[in-house]
């Protein structure tokens, strides 16, 4: 039996049944989909699916008998064994396995939340808004870098979202997020559908060439709704000039909004000059424009241009502001190799240094109180830290990472309901933005408003969000094992984890029986070299506490702050139940707030300073 097991693997009959199980599934879904949609006879998929199944057999024999050589397929026998090439033929298997368990992942992401679209409250609140107030719209798309040098686009960039930034400042004049605007770089659609999509009824679009100390900007406003152009303008100056300029651009749309539309908008307020040292404001767009992509070496090499900004004018407010919000993010994030690594106590003390540095600079600022705020919170202090969050949309209450950053933090301590407020706001100020679609579609989860959350998803998902964690827990609460192997499969790399990892899911056992299958699959995973590259199960506080592995979970809930919202996933309701859970919320003062502020939507008190929570 073992030498019928062993020539069984070598000639790669395991993979090939991996494989086929993997397309075969994939086909059968969507032919299940096609055949709906056309109204196909019920018989039609029967025929489909049992052909797709006598095929596994046929598979299986061809791997058995034949063997795939540089000549072509020669039978099993009449191949010299030292000339077989049946290791390559399994690599190239395991590829297609993962390719077909990719393509099938993301088909079930698509079957789960895919031909859904958010509820259109934003939109409707926004135009209703605008009728009634008429309220102006614009949106500002990232300017054209024309520069000699393509390393120049950083710089084009950060001009149009500095003109962004003043008229989000002008009253009257609605103004498309820059997350929102920005996404349309590069994609070459006409400006009537970059409108229509972002809600506005005008754009700026524009060009940057940039020549040592020489500048030329062209800007021209188009009525997206006509495609007439009510203001076009070229600068030609000097780099020292580009504050100018900005206020010039700012006031001449408003004027030309203004003389065209007959609405009334307040006049732009002059820019405050950030710096006089060019070099540190080059720096400053050029750091600014590494940290939005959200990198772990770009973030690491924007902290660097930061500190050269700083370094060049120590007065540079929003260089502070940036340095700031790099640190505050860095522990959530792996520490590229040959880097220090930022831990949260060293984070803490750097993000208070450069942020209260940037309030003591520029008090208008809104930023550095935001920033301020999730590292409170990550430091458990929430009263402190919901004030500073506050304070900032005060501030600056078109800024949708504020009340983004609110959100989370309401979340985190239980308040689904009132974090939905936080994040709806997000999202009507940025609906393009998949973070925000991805916060509102996991708390309307751990909600249990299932439906209401596909949709938020499924533009979460359209945008670049990772939903496998998530749609595999979603899976196993539901029992639906065959879909959660499937996303497993593709997370971990291949199928050899699978009986090692599925059965700890695939119960129900006893305390110890599951302690047994997750040492069992903790050994196997120590010996995985390389390691998965989507999942550190040993670290990952979600997975732990799905597992049962309480004593860790608890332990990387506390350590790792960005992992909070989860616990009240639905699928941990057991750990939720734990005394581990208890000691978390004990650690992280959770319970002090509560007893103070109001018991969060799945928790209660009970006698001598005792809690439960659902």
């Amino acid at each position: 039996m073992a030498n019928l097991f062993t020539e069984l693997k070598r000639r790669n009959v395991f993979r090939v049944a991996a494989a086929y199980a993997a397309i075969g599934w994939l086909l059968a879904e969507i032919g299940g989909l096609l055949f709906a949609t056309f109204e196909a006879p019920g018989w039609v998929m029967k025929v489909y699916t049992t052909l797709i199944i006598l095929g596994f057999p046929l598979a299986l024999f061809l791997a058995w008998a034949f063997e795939l050589t540089p000549e072509g397929i020669k039978r099993e026998h009449e191949v010299d064994r030292s000339e077989s090439i049946v290791h390559k033929t399994g690599q190239k298997l395991n590829n297609v396995i993962i390719a077909a368990i990719a393509i099938a992942v993301a088909f079930l992401l698509f079957d789960r939340f895919g031909g859904q679209q958010p509820e259109r409250f934003v939109e409707s609140a926004s135009r209703a808004a605008q009728t009634k107030d008429q309220t102006v719209s614009i949106a500002v798309l990232p300017f054209v870098n024309m520069s000699s040098d393509p390393e120049q686009e950083y710089f084009s960039d950060g001009i149009s979202e500095e003109i962004l930034n003043q008229l989000v400042r002008v009253d009257g004049l609605s103004v498309a997020s820059r997350t929102s605007a920005f996404s349309f770089k590069g994609q070459g659609l006409g400006l009537d559908e970059i409108a229509r999509e972002l809600g506005v009824d005008h754009i700026l679009e524009g060009s940057v060439r940039k020549e040592r100390d020489n500048i030329r900007i062209t800007a021209q406003l188009i009525d997206a709704r006509t495609d007439r152009h009510l203001w076009s303008e070229t600068y030609d100056r000097k780099l020292t000039s580009i504050f100018a300029i900005q206020d010039e651009i700012s006031a001449s749309i408003v004027t030309a909004l203004r003389e065209t539309l007959g609405v009334d908008i307040q006049e732009t307020s002059s820019t405050v000059v950030p710096t006089t040292d060019m070099d540190a404001y080059t720096a400053f767009l050029k750091a600014r424009e590494l940290f939005l992509s959200r990198d772990a070496m770009a973030l690491r090499q924007s902290l660097e241009i930061y500190q050269q900004a700083i370094d060049r004018d120590s007065d540079f407010a929003r260089a502070w502001e940036g340095l700031a919000a790099v640190y505050a993010v860095l522990p959530g994030y792996i520490t590229p190799e040959g880097y220090e690594v930022i831990d949260f106590e060293k984070s803490y003390r750097l993000t208070t240094q450069a942020a209260r540095k940037a309030m003591e600079l520029d008090p208008t600022l809104s930023m550095p109180h935001a920033v301020l705020g999730i590292i409170f919170s990550d430091a458990n202090d929430h009263e402190t830290a919901l004030r500073e969050l506050d304070t900032a949309i005060e501030m600056e209450p078109r800024e949708s990472t504020a009340w983004m950053w609110r959100g989370m933090r309401t979340s985190m301590l239980g308040y689904l309901e009132e974090s939905l407020n936080y994040y709806k706001e997000a999202y009507r100020l940025d609906p393009l933005t998949g973070i925000n679609s991805d916060h509102l579609g996991v708390t309307l989860i751990a909600l249990r408003r299932n439906e209401e959350a596909y949709p938020y998803l499924a533009n979460a998902l359209d945008k670049g969000r990772s939903m496998h964690q998530l749609l595999f827990l979603l899976d196993v609460e539901n029992g639906d094992f065959l879909n959660a192997r499937m996303i497993a499969t593709y997370v971990f790399g291949g199928q050899e984890m699978l009986q090692y990892f599925m059965p700890i899911f695939e119960g129900p056992h006893s305390a110890s029986e599951r302690q047994h299958l997750v040492n069992r699959f903790f050994a196997k995973y120590e010996s995985l070299e390389p390691r998965p590259q989507f999942v550190d199960t040993r670290r990952d506080p979600i997975l732990l506490a799905a597992m049962g592995v309480f004593d860790q979970a608890t332990k990387y809930f506390v350590k790792q702050p960005v992992w909070r919202n989860a616990v009240w996933n639905p699928v941990l309701a057991e750990y939720r139940a734990s005394e581990q859970f208890k000691d978390y919320v004990r650690q992280t003062k959770m319970d002090t707030y509560w007893r103070k502020h109001g018991w969060p939507d799945f928790c209660q008190p009970l006698r001598d300073d005792d809690f439960e929570c659902d």
